[in-house]
């Protein structure tokens, strides 16, 4: 049993072997360190000439921010790369940089930043080996993911 993530720009292909279940569904954030210009064009858009914050090339969240910034019409000029959403928004917050960031990667977020949000959401599932849903201990760890998903995320989609 893994919980996995996908996003808009960024969908995860079908496995063999794998049952998978959606669990919930969040927005994204640009998150900045000043507000961004309320001028023409998407909140991406408006960060072009920013430097950016970004996971580690390979993994999805790297992809979905380039892949978000190339949609926007330009290839984001990467300034760091880390994979904890704390450090991000931690650098977010000295100036370092902009980044793309899900919901839940904004909690205790430092006062010292914006958020806004964009047309893109982050998907996480949850991954099963196929034959395995009605075992015991996948059942009750499903039903206990299920119940700890916060309110205001989507859990229908």
């Amino acid at each position: 049993m893994a919980l996995i993530h996908d996003y808009d720009f960024v969908p995860r292909a079908a496995e063999p072997g794998l049952t998978v279940e959606p669990l919930f569904s969040e927005p994204m954030y640009v998150a900045s360190r000043l507000p961004l210009d309320p001028g023409g064009g998407s909140p991406i858009a408006r960060c072009e000439d920013a430097a950016w914050i970004t996971a580690s090339p390979g993994t999805a969240c790297h992809q979905m921010t380039v892949r978000a910034c190339q949609a926007a019409g330009f290839t984001p000029r990467v300034r760091h790369r880390i994979d904890e959403f704390a450090t991000v928004l931690a650098l977010v917050a000295a100036g370092q940089g902009v980044a793309l960031v899900p919901h839940l990667g904004t909690v205790d977020a430092p006062p010292a930043m914006t958020l806004t949000p964009v047309p893109i959401r982050r998907r996480t599932k949850i991954a099963i080996r196929s034959g395995a849903a009605r075992h015991p201990a996948v059942t009750a760890v499903t039903q206990a993911l299920r119940s700890t998903v916060p309110a205001e995320l989507d859990k229908d989609w």
